[in-house]
């Protein structure tokens, strides 16, 4: 049955996509079209519900069917539909294998979709933090996530794996649409930049015979520069969190394809695009920023660069909503470690080499300023290995080479953790390091020439065999389970506990539950998990999470140890007290309680049972149901 709702989300998408080919061709269309919708119920969802919303927008796009059919406008679905509906389906199937929310950071990403989905209006609530808005953290990827639940008309909890599944989908036919002319590259820019691992998945593979394959293969080609998180598109659709730096992939892909096809009516989508970079996955901010600006320069189109520059009003006025953090930027000390640079990354270098090689000028470059390179290793070890790329893409610039900005803003993604870190090293690294994957890989294919590499083309299959080796191997090593459902909830099953949260989720209010009170990485296992399936507010989850958005320890202890009161107590006055306090309605009692507080007889001494089922039961405070 849930899979109905997969076929539902991708014959809607393809729907809403066909009145945008009017204005925008088919690969941009389909991600345009919901991403626009999106942004325009982000918008109104500030003043009334995001669902609301989101539905209205979608009827005026279904509505325009009828001036469209009037006007005699031909409506076309190209052949590079195919793509997407063969990476969708594929990774539709990856799910139903193994479609459990849980592990990682699913459940913070199902708790954020869950609230904008329920939330009366956008900010969302807090769902670790009752009372409290969503507005510490920059939730525009899980709004994109909420309207493709929307879309499908799913549960959320089906929507969540529909949403994974999707992402590369429409990264996918981006990819074809920037290469759609010659079909060899648009393969090759489907592997390199999407279905591919790192050089150091390779080596890793090689010495699997001695050392024996498990599930750490998957994992550990993510953590190959000491202290940082490196993963790549790959990892992160088959990881399966929805994160910000995921939504952020096929974004960024929409505003290089923007870019690329350089036309002047298209130009002010740039702001909006940028706009929803930032609201998205700031990081990436200001390097799509720096790449729009390079890539009006290199075309000597000022409007590309007036549009780009005007998103900062959008995003200063987003700012100022916010309720933000500190962002503390530290100069670094710490290097990168070359072999373990070249891990990550190798395999996109020596393509970008590969790239630039048979034309004769590049090629006297290279070898002219490795000398002036080599010195370059005393400032950090990585560079060396990327000067002759920067002189390349430079004198790119200079000749109007659209490859050329992208892969300078690549290199600069890897050169700038070098130096300066924003917070953290190791965030810095994880979110540049994969905006570098991708544009690099994406202006190492737009400049390859197959038919000139030669002898080199051997080169270039062994990058592929290399590419190829994780998604292959990784993937069954992922995936080896076989539930046969999209429900990403089902596991639940498993604690007892699955038809208490289904009873919960069609009610409203805050619910006290043990979310995570009693360390930072009790996140991770199974804390907050009403509050991420219901939407209802929890009174505290996640404590740890909580502090790195707000920096507010006391309010965060305090509710952390009112929580472990209350489930402790025997003074059902004082529990009332608490109660009150945080303006709770429902009081959940199952597997973590039990397994942290023992016995539930206070709360059954003390408050109204409403619901019970397996090993879960749910008490109501100061309402009638």
């Amino acid at each position: 049955m849930s899979l109905v709702y997969a076929i539902l989300f991708y014959l809607f998408s393809l729907l809403i996509t066909l009145p945008f080919l009017r204005f925008i061709k088919y690969s941009l269309a389909r991600f345009a079209s919901l991403f626009f919708i999106i942004l325009a119920s982000f918008a109104l969802g500030h003043f009334i519900s995001f669902k609301m919303a989101f539905f209205l927008f979608t009827f005026l796009v279904l509505a325009s069917y009828v001036f469209l059919i009037r006007s005699k406008f031909t409506f076309k679905i190209e052949k590079s539909e195919i793509v997407f509906a063969v990476v969708f389906f594929f990774f539709i199937f990856l799910r139903f294998l193994n479609p459990s929310i849980f592990d990682a950071e699913k459940f913070m990403d199902m708790a954020f979709i869950n609230s904008i989905l329920k939330s009366p209006s956008l900010p969302p609530n807090d769902p670790f933090f009752a009372n409290e808005k969503l507005d510490c953290y920059y939730y525009f990827g899980h709004v994109l996530g909420a309207g493709i639940v929307l879309l499908s008309l799913a549960p959320p909890e089906v929507g969540y794996n529909i949403a994974v599944s999707a992402l590369p989908a429409y990264s996918a036919i981006l990819i074809y649409g920037i290469f759609e002319i010659n079909r060899k590259l648009a393969l090759l820019g489907l592997i390199f930049v999407l279905f591919s691992g790192n050089a150091y998945s390779f080596v890793d593979l090689l010495h699997r015979p001695f050392t024996g394959l498990d599930f750490l293969y998957y994992w550990n080609s993510t953590r190959v520069i000491s202290g940082t998180i490196n993963e790549f598109p790959y990892f992160s659709f088959i990881h399966a969190d929805l994160h910000a730096h995921v939504f952020a992939i096929p974004m960024k892909l929409f505003l290089v394809s923007i870019l690329l096809l350089n036309e002047r009516k298209l130009h002010p989508l740039l702001t909006f695009s940028l706009f929803g970079i930032f609201a998205t996955n700031s990081w990436d901010y200001p390097l799509m920023l720096l790449l729009a600006v390079l890539y009006g320069i290199t075309t000597r189109e000022r409007y590309i660069v007036v549009y780009s520059i005007a998103s900062a009003i959008l995003v200063f006025a987003y700012y100022l909503t916010m309720n933000l953090p500190r962002t503390e930027l530290i100069f670094v000390s710490e290097k990168s470690d070359p072999l373990e640079f070249l891990g990550y990354s190798a395999t996109l270098l020596l393509l970008a080499y590969l790239a630039f090689i048979p034309d004769k000028r590049h090629k006297r470059l290279i070898i002219y300023s490795i000398p002036f390179a080599l010195p370059f290793y005393f400032l950090s070890p990585i560079i060396p290995f990327l000067i002759p790329l920067i002189i390349c893409s430079a004198h790119g610039i200079l000749k109007k080479d659209s490859s050329a900005p992208i892969i300078m803003t690549a290199l600069i993604c890897f050169i700038i953790p070098e130096f300066i870190a924003v917070d953290s090293r190791m965030n810095t690294v994880f979110k540049f390091y994969l905006c570098g994957w991708i544009l690099l890989s994406t202006g190492a294919v737009m400049r390859l020439k197959i038919n000139e590499l030669g002898k080199a083309k051997i080169i270039l299959a062994f990058l592929i065999i290399t590419s190829l080796a994780y998604p292959i191997v990784a993937t069954p090593l992922r995936y080896h389970s076989s539930e046969f459902t999209l429900d990403g909830m089902s596991f639940t099953k498993l604690y007892g506990e699955y038809e208490a949260l289904q009873w919960l989720k069609e009610r409203n209010g805050i619910v006290m539950e043990e979310g995570c009170t009693h360390g930072y990485f009790c996140a991770y296992q199974y804390g907050g998990r009403v509050a991420v399936f219901t939407g209802n507010p929890a009174v505290i989850a996640w404590t740890g999470h909580e502090f790195q958005w707000r920096r507010n320890y006391e309010e965060i202890a305090e509710r952390a140890k009112d929580v472990r009161y209350f489930y402790t107590s025997k003074d059902c006055e004082e529990m009332a007290k608490i109660l009150k306090k945080y303006n709770v309605s429902y009081v959940f009692f199952g597997f973590e309680e039990r397994r942290i507080f023992g016995s539930d007889q206070n709360l059954e001494k003390c408050f109204k049972k409403v619901f019970e089922s397996g090993n879960a039961k749910i008490f109501s405070f100061g309402i009638s149901d």
